[in-house]
């Protein structure tokens, strides 16, 4: 089955992938889905409402968008029952809320593929938890997609398999410098800053030798000391950047 592609009324080109999601409960988990698809696949096969609706009727751009899909993922936190109205009726339930009309009409949707994305240490809810129109929902396969950052990519992995397989969407090409993986570029940056570690702990041993030589000199082992103190300074600063980046990188 091939990905649909058409366009919506205003001329823009709308693709094979929907993605939907409780803002409340699982917004920035959605939007780093959607970073992720949008590289593999690009743009113009990615729906996601904060980047292609535009002004006018929403709902039917969104119900327009879902009949030119063949995939729609389903992204589901860990409060995603819980999030209620004013009068505390949970969203979910309510046959006028926006996510339950996505995911309602992409389960009855002809030929469409509905994919819920578990996030957050989610879990799948029960079908008596939701309104009947939303049981099959529980009758789809699911995919998590974990917190850390390695996690996260063999999962992402995982997922993009799977709709490649069920909606027939082509991936767009990703130059990488010299052909290489995006982890093996990384590793070598972060060789160059050992080996940079190396040669600015030389270069500060000897600059503080020039200093001392006109205040009476340093011995060998004293020469020693320092270059092997600049460089463990130099390596502990690395060390703790690192950490630093490698967090960065797990939150979403």
């Amino acid at each position: 089955m091939k990905g649909k592609v058409s366009e919506l009324d205003n001329g823009s080109v709308m693709a094979g992938l929907f993605i939907s999601y409780r803002q409340a409960d699982s917004k920035a988990w959605a939007i780093s889905l959607r970073d992720a698809l949008v590289e593999v696949f690009g743009e113009s096969q990615v729906f996601f409402d904060k980047d292609t609706l535009h002004a006018g009727n929403w709902r039917g751009q969104i119900h327009q968008a879902l009949d030119r899909c063949t995939v729609a993922l389903v992204v589901i936190g860990p409060r995603w029952l819980m999030i209620a109205d004013d009068q505390g009726q949970p969203r979910i339930g309510l046959p006028d809320d926006v996510h339950h009309q996505e995911v309602s009409m992409a389960l009855t949707q002809p030929g469409m593929t509905v994919i819920p994305v578990l996030v957050d240490e989610a879990s799948m809810p029960r079908a008596e938890l939701l309104p009947p129109d939303l049981h099959a929902l529980c009758d789809q396969q699911a995919y998590k997609i974990g917190d850390t950052h390695a996690r996260r990519r063999a999962d992402l992995a995982v997922l993009v398999k799977a709709i490649q397989e069920v909606g027939g969407l082509t991936k767009v090409s990703q130059p990488q410098a010299e052909g290489q993986h995006p982890d093996a570029q990384e590793q070598q940056a972060w060789y160059r800053l050992d080996v940079s570690a190396v040669g600015i702990s030389f270069a500060l041993t000897v600059f503080s030798a020039i200093l001392a030589y006109s205040s009476g000199g340093l011995g060998g082992g004293e020469l020693t000391f320092l270059l092997i103190f600049f460089y463990a300074l130099i390596i502990g600063g690395k060390q703790l950047w690192r950490r630093f980046h490698d967090r960065q990188r797990r939150m979403v």
